[in-house]
């Protein structure tokens, strides 16, 4: 006769047993087949259109809490007990960026890494630039990120640099890179410093996050002899004196 302690035993080995095949099963059925009943496990991620299994997979859109972020790919394994990790690319027209999931859940999103780019013609209708026309690309190398659902992004480090800058009209001029590298001073609390590396174009300033909240100021200065520039620049936040303009703007999100 078997003692209470072999009966639990068995019965661990047969959870476990059950717990490997139900992973087995995810990882090979269409996800289209059972996505409805899935989905409240998942959110704040919203996925429509979807192919391949939970465990890997894509999707014609995703969707993070309200943040639209295109088409998707995807390789998930479970990061805790009370949320999922792995990797997720997200990519459209202007944008490719991958994230390395450490955790996420519902409440939380903790990412190791994020690496890719993002075009200056995905930003350009929420920038200023009415005179000039310009051109280059977002490179990003996030070390870490830490968004919370109630407090806002907790953590930010890594270095976001504008690659193959360049204005396109009046006239073709390259302007070299902009960096921007920020750090986590305390948790809500993140702090870019924005330097430039150029011999056409002074770019200094800094880029503030707060508890839902953020603000630039930032100093774009044309180097001597570069008229054209200055002249691109005009209706870019505000005269600086001694040359150049001011940009500070501030707001929520």
């Amino acid at each position: 006769m078997k003692s209470a302690t072999d009966r639990m035993m068995g019965l661990i080995k047969w959870l476990l047993i059950l717990a490997i095949i139900a992973v087995l099963l995810l990882a090979v059925l269409p996800l289209r087949w059972y996505y409805d009943y899935a989905s409240d496990f998942i959110k704040p991620v919203v996925l429509r259109d979807v192919s391949g299994s939970l465990i890997k997979g894509e999707a014609e859109q995703l969707r993070y809490d309200l943040i639209p972020m295109g088409h998707a790919e995807w390789l998930l394994y479970p990061g805790s007990l009370t949320g999922i990790g792995g990797r997720i690319r997200v990519y459209q027209d202007n944008y490719d960026l991958t994230f390395k999931l450490k955790e996420i859940n519902q409440n939380q999103a903790r990412i190791k890494q994020i690496t890719g780019y993002l075009n200056w013609d995905y930003l350009q209708p929420y920038l200023q630039f009415n005179q000039g026309r310009f051109d280059g690309y977002w490179q990003f190398d996030i070390n870490q990120m830490v968004y919370d659902k109630q407090a806002g992004v907790e953590r930010l480090d890594g270095q976001v640099r504008l690659k193959e800058f360049k204005l396109l009209s009046p006239t073709q001029m390259p302007l070299g890179d902009v960096i921007i590298d920020l750090e986590t001073k305390k948790d809500g609390m993140i702090v870019g410093t924005i330097h430039s590396n150029s011999d056409r174009l002074t770019v200094s300033g800094a880029f503030y996050i707060q508890p839902h909240r953020w603000q630039l100021n930032v100093d774009i200065i044309p180097k001597a002899g570069h008229y054209q520039l200055n002249a691109a620049l005009q209706g870019i936040g505000d005269p600086r004196p001694g040359g150049g303009r001011r940009l500070n703007r501030a707001g929520f999100y």
